[in-house]
């Protein structure tokens, strides 16, 4: 009997640790769970990298008041590494690996801070998490109308929302960012717009915090001698705007944030507020373990909480949430479905899906509204309805 006791409590233990060690893996605390022996489940931090030298920048940096341009460009089979001054009326060009690709840009005169609010427009294209997947991220623009074959924008007086998560995993992320610099500018000349919201690895990016940062990148700091960390610094043309971002916005009756925005956030704050504190939080430096307990970007924060994705949550916590914004839906990225879908009685949508495998398969599928209406569109530029949890 004792024995059968001591057994019962391991296996409630082992349950136990497995409960715990899955959602810390899910939150990003730990990066693998030993669950069996020859058996551990870890995340892409710990898959094999051999990722090396690539393309990359312009990486704009401000130096004693000159501006600086560091780029690896293409020379013959092999690469060049640049170091130069510039003028900012300089016609700039990004070359992009993967693709083949090369566009063309101007640095801005100013950026400004982003408002939180907006109002609706006719059509909107919402996706999230691209990782760097420059392939994918262009084949979607492209084949929704949002682009043309020469990366300019397209899509008239309508609006593109990026829900965060363009950092890490991926090999192209400089390439996607100055992408999204220019089509900002072309939007606005044309009465459109591109939302760009901060999402976690944004934010632990422009904080320091590299753990999911390619061999790539490691090895074009060393070569153009310019350290990671100085990349999306405040003294960077890329790190200032993205300084400039929020972290939520309300389009229209409809809330855009990369990860939810928990039941026990406090109420009190503005979306103003809330998108103020995370651009202070960027820079603030915080005693050791207490960033994972900050209201605006530790783990229970609009750029990390999971809880609304996993179904933790009430039918009347999320009406709560959005009768507190005054809002109708909240479309969230941030965790990982097979499909994007409504959830919790069509108030909330989930858009983060397996972007990376889809387009390695030529496949690409982004959030679509037009007409009052949300569906779901691939890279074709086909629509299909969106599934409506049980």
């Amino acid at each position: 009997m004792k024995l059968k006791k001591i057994f019962l409590l391991l296996i409630l233990a082992y349950i136990f640790y497995l409960g715990i060690g899955t959602i810390l893996l899910n939150y990003e605390v730990i990066h693998k769970l030993h669950i069996l022996p020859g058996w551990t489940k870890v995340d892409d931090e710990d898959k094999k990298d051999d990722s090396t030298v690539d393309l990359d920048g312009p990486l704009i940096l401000y130096e004693d008041g000159k501006l600086i341009k560091y780029q690896v460009l293409p020379e013959g089979n092999a690469f060049s590494f640049e170091r130069v001054e510039i003028n900012r009326n300089d016609i700039l060009v990004c070359f992009v690996s993967e693709t083949k690709d090369s566009f063309k840009f101007q640095l801005r005169d100013t950026l400004k801070t982003e408002s939180s609010e907006h109002l609706l427009p006719g059509k909107m294209m919402i996706i999230s998490d691209i990782e760097g997947n420059f392939k994918g991220f262009k084949s979607i623009l492209e084949g929704n109308g949002i682009i043309d074959n020469n990366f300019n924008w397209t899509f008239g007086n309508n609006q593109l929302v990026l829900v965060g998560d363009f950092f890490d995993r991926g090999l192209n992320v400089t390439e996607c960012l100055w992408l999204i610099y220019k089509l900002e500018v072309e939007a606005e000349r044309q009465g459109g717009k591109v939302h760009f919201l901060l999402g976690n690895h944004e934010v632990m990016n422009l904080k320091g915090q590299f753990k999911y940062v390619r061999n790539k990148y490691k090895q074009d700091a060393d070569s153009l001698k310019l350290e990671y960390k100085n990349w999306y610094s405040g003294n960077s043309e890329l790190g200032r705007w993205l300084r400039t971002k929020n972290t939520i916005e309300k389009i229209g009756g409809y809330l855009f944030v990369h990860a939810g925005i928990s039941k026990d956030f406090p109420k009190n704050y503005t979306l103003e507020e809330i998108n103020s504190n995370v651009r202070e939080s960027i820079d603030k430096e915080f005693e050791k373990g207490k960033q994972g307990l900050d209201t605006f970007i530790g783990r229970e924060s609009p750029i990390w909480y999971r809880g609304i994705a996993k179904g933790i949550e009430r039918q009347e916590d999320i009406d709560s949430t959005l009768l507190n914004y005054q809002a109708d839906k909240m479309i969230i990225g941030h965790t990982i479905f097979d499909e994007m879908q409504y959830l919790y009685n069509e108030s909330v949508i989930v858009i983060d899906l397996e972007h990376k495998i889809n387009s390695d398969i030529g496949r690409m599928f982004a959030l679509w509204y037009e007409d009052g209406d949300f569906s779901m569109t691939d890279n074709n530029g086909a629509k299909s309805k969106l599934k409506r949890a049980k």
